[in-house]
């Protein structure tokens, strides 16, 4: 696997959850690595950037499959107990 050494930024597809609205439109999302450790997150067209550490990203990315999975285990409780 090749080391991050410089910026990479990509802008995601204009369609589904690669769109957000902002300052009144929709926006494709652009996501930057940046070395060493750092994720930077802004909307095409927009100045204002968001970071998030690449541990951060996964313990979120964890929880949220966590939380789908509790979900999808209580609606087949659910949907069985009646």
């Amino acid at each position: 696997m090749t080391n991050l050494t410089k910026p990479i930024s990509r802008v995601a597809q204009p369609i589904g959850d690669g769109v957000i609205r902002e300052a009144g439109k929709l926006r494709q999302v652009v996501v930057t690595l940046q070395p060493p450790y750092i994720l930077k997150f802004r909307t095409k067209g927009c100045k204002r950037s968001y970071f998030l550490t690449y541990a951060k990203c996964y313990t979120m990315a964890v929880k949220a499959h966590v939380a789908a999975a509790k979900r999808l285990k209580k609606k087949k409780r659910v949907k069985g107990a009646g």
